[in-house]
């Protein structure tokens, strides 16, 4: 049975509640990606109030995976080939029917 840490690397590790667990926090690495995170989640919550729920909650979604597929393509992440593209192209096509649909009902 192998033991997961030798004694040298356990003592290497850090403690729970000790300066390196929160170091991370005040790094550009963390605080960018958090703070666009948040102004996500506020234009979230500003959309639920202010708009109709049948079009406001599958367009925040809709939008939240183009954006992380777009994101992660321009970090040159792999995104899924084909299969991602196929998706993408059938959420904006679902989103599409539900705005045009909203328009509808609304005139």
């Amino acid at each position: 049975m192998k033991v997961p840490f030798s004694h040298k690397e356990r003592q290497s590790l850090p403690t729970p509640g000790s300066h390196a667990d929160t170091s991370f926090l005040f790094t550009t690495q963390y605080m960018v990606p958090f703070l666009l995170n948040q102004c996500g989640s506020l234009l979230f919550y500003i959309t639920l109030a202010s708009a109709d729920l049948t079009l406001a909650v599958p367009l925040c979604n809709s939008l939240a995976l183009i954006i992380t597929l777009g994101v992660g393509q321009f970090f040159g992440e792999d995104i899924g080939g084909k299969r991602a593209a196929v998706g993408l192209l059938l959420t904006i096509s679902g989103l599409a029917l539900c705005i045009a649909s909203c328009v509808n009902d609304s005139q």
